[in-house]
């Protein structure tokens, strides 16, 4: 199983059908057909172990045990959701009194490049800034990662927290940090093909939305170009009857 943020799928799951906790079961070398062993490493000790705390699990290391194994994709969660109609939500971390600020997380990884963050992000970044916001540009840091604590700090607190599809954002998507992602990007059509059949294999096909979400949570099954990114900001920042509904709801958002 993948050494990325798609373990939150499988931690929440866990969570949700009342497991107390999780087994990393290692018995053989890292699998390297993502990224090189040490990358793979790196990545459990900084992403999946701290995702166990903010599910609330114990984990324990060591071979295989007796037990169950779970999925780690986005349409099991929405499945799981249909079938018992709750999901346990990563817990948010609160504490923080400034909710005034935007976030915008830049995907630039050396993987499936074509899916990055686009050019069109730093021109959102000055219009929002126009109209009076304070914007925080964050990275999905590989090399020197955001602590997930810190991370998941950062989203819940904000006013909403923008990116393309990207690891990171999974923690806004399984909790109630507000967020916009917009998750189909230009690229060649043979990976745009392949990409959105990944979607389908998933249990989670294009257009579809977690059943789980609340006010301002949302994903866009477009490209993340300058105007669309801003018909979507404009939808959920400044429209003023949402604005009033949602203004009712703020310490919900907010909640684990």
């Amino acid at each position: 199983m993948p050494t990325t943020f798609d373990f939150a799928c499988t931690a929440v799951m866990a969570k949700t059908l009342g497991y107390q906790d999780i087994r990393f079961v290692v018995d053989k070398p890292m699998t390297e057909w993502k990224y090189p062993a040490k990358i793979g490493w790196r990545r459990w000790a900084n992403i999946l172990v701290p995702l166990c705390e903010l599910a609330d699990l114990s984990f324990s290391v060591g071979t295989t045990i007796e037990g169950d194994t779970l999925g780690y994709t986005t349409g099991q969660v929405e499945a799981l959701f249909r079938k018992t109609g709750r999901i346990a939500k990563l817990r948010s971390v609160l504490g923080m009194t400034h909710r005034e600020y935007i976030t915008i997380t830049l995907r630039q990884s050396f993987r499936s490049e074509w899916r990055n963050s686009s050019p069109d992000w730093l021109k959102v970044a000055e219009w929002l800034k126009s109209e009076g916001e304070e914007v925080y540009i964050l990275e999905e840091a590989e090399e020197v990662p955001i602590s997930i604590e810190r991370r998941m700090a950062i989203y819940a607190n904000a006013k909403i927290n923008l990116a393309v599809g990207n690891g990171p954002m999974v923690l806004c998507w399984l909790s109630d940090a507000p967020y916009l992602t917009f998750q189909l990007p230009k690229g060649p059509e043979k990976d745009y093909k392949a990409l959105v059949a990944q979607w389908d294999r998933m249990g989670f096909p294009v257009g579809s939305q977690l059943g789980v979400r609340v006010k301002r949570q949302e994903i866009v099954w477009e490209a993340d170009d300058y105007d669309v990114i801003r018909k979507y900001c404009e939808k959920h920042l400044f429209d003023k009857q949402l604005k009033e509904g949602a203004n009712s709801r703020t310490d919900e958002w907010h909640q684990a």
